[in-house]
């Protein structure tokens, strides 16, 4: 939930924006500022009236609530930033009792079945086409959210940054004194100054590009040993699961192996018992 508040406000409020709302949205109350997050459905529309124009998802309790609270916490710490702001708003959500978040999370729910009411009306206005164009972009922004995520994990499990190529070298030390008012026009300078070195004024930066390597390398053994450690080996490369699966693989044959051994051990003391005994019965 903070990660969702850590992507802006902004959203949040433009969103909002495109919502109506009661009156009574100065008022202290708790419950009359859930009111004032009472959103209409017939605003759920986009603004700009797009091609694929099709219902936009009501918010979340938890959304509302952060709404509401995150004016009233940047005039109280004017000097927070978004971030702090949001895990402000995330503890208080979470230490709130049920029965204060019941209004947000029963707003939320019951504009949720008009929207799923309203989203089935829209489907059976569009074409098989349109359905199938509607399914992909889902399935594409997803798929996109999954990869956010994941990036966010690894960011905040300590994942080494990957190794800068030389170009990549060369314009983070010369991008702030190129040429250029904009970033594009700054960017096309740095690479028309890279193409015009030579090999040799090359050569230092992709120096440097091999030694950054060589950390990243080092940088990442002991963070995969780390994920290990913890359980999390579905986060460490190919070539660090093949080497521990061979581990785990001659740990295995090693225990196997003294398994055997042990038996072949317990199988001779026992022929030995047994021929003992068959020589004392024989004497006597």
């Amino acid at each position: 939930m903070v990660s969702i508040l850590s992507r802006g406000f902004g959203h949040l409020v433009r969103s909002l924006a495109e919502l109506s709302f009661t009156p009574r949205t100065s008022c202290n109350n708790l419950l009359c500022g859930v009111s004032a997050v009472q959103c209409s459905a017939t605003r759920w529309f986009s603004k700009t009236h797009k091609s694929d124009d099709h219902l936009k998802r009501p918010l979340t309790g938890y959304i509302r609530y952060s709404i509401q609270q995150q004016p009233l916490l940047s005039k109280k710490y004017p000097g927070a930033k978004i971030t702090e702001l949001a895990k402000m708003i995330a503890q208080e959500w979470r230490g709130l009792p049920a029965s204060v978040k019941e209004p947000y999370l029963e707003a939320a729910k019951s504009e949720l079945k008009i929207y799923v009411a309203d989203l089935k009306k829209y489907k059976e206005t569009l074409s098989p086409v349109e359905l199938q164009a509607l399914r992909e972009e889902r399935k594409h922004k997803r798929s996109k959210r999954i990869i956010i995520r994941k990036k966010r994990e690894l960011s905040l499990l300590g994942k080494p940054k990957r190794p800068r190529s030389a170009f990549n070298v060369f314009m983070s030390e010369h991008f702030h004194e190129a040429k250029g008012a904009s970033v594009p026009s700054k960017l096309k300078n740095v690479r028309e100054d890279w193409r015009c070195l030579n090999d040799s004024q090359k050569q230092a930066y992709i120096q440097l590009a091999e030694d950054d390597k060589i950390r990243y390398e080092n940088e990442m053994k002991s963070w995969e040993d780390q994920m290990i450690e913890i359980g999390r080996e579905d986060l460490v490369r190919r070539k660090k699961k093949l080497q521990l699966a061979k581990l785990k693989g001659a740990s295995k044959m090693q225990n196997f192996k003294g398994t055997l051994k042990h038996m072949d051990k317990s199988n001779k003391f026992k022929e030995g018992k047994n021929a003992s005994s068959i020589t004392l019965e024989n004497e006597e």
